[in-house]
């Protein structure tokens, strides 16, 4: 059977702050509100299982955004991932091939979306905040776009 991935670029972020790491960045509230507004929508498309996972990067602005999707989607298995926030590529491949889950949303920043898109399917998508690509992956080859939704009008 195939994995399904669910690769989301996180919602409007506020600017960086004298004294505060990127890392500390949070969602503006305009951001987390079109989020709450938008991804009971975007989010009907995807069927969650016992069997699923939501890997998150350890930024703020990621995690407050996961969280948001999660009120739609009711995953119980989070994993926070450095390699995520990091763009670690070989990391996060190497958790795609070891996954025992049936479908993974994956919370995460550009360009590594983008990129991670790219790698698994071939096609290239431009991610506005906020946006969701889903995936099937099979165990050898190359995945297949299963649908975008760009993200919302801030």
């Amino acid at each position: 059977m195939a994995l399904k991935i669910v690769l989301v670029r996180h919602g409007e972020a506020k600017s960086k702050k004298s004294g505060q790491t990127d890392h500390e960045r949070e969602l503006t509230k305009r951001g987390a509100e079109a989020l709450r507004d938008a991804y009971p929508k975007t989010f009907s498309l995807v069927e969650p299982t016992l069997a699923s996972e939501l890997w998150v990067s350890t930024a703020t602005r990621a995690r407050q955004t996961a969280d948001i999707a999660n009120e739609t989607l009711g995953i119980e298995t989070v994993h926070l991932r450095d390699s995520l926030y990091e763009q670690d590529h070989q990391a996060f491949l190497d958790d795609v091939s070891q996954t025992n889950a049936d479908l993974v949303v994956v919370v995460g920043h550009i360009p590594f979306m983008e990129d991670a898109c790219y790698h698994l399917t071939g096609t290239s998508l431009g991610f506005s905040a906020g946006a969701a690509a889903a995936i099937e992956q099979p165990e050898h080859g190359r995945g297949r776009l299963l649908w975008f939704v760009q993200g919302p009008e801030c």
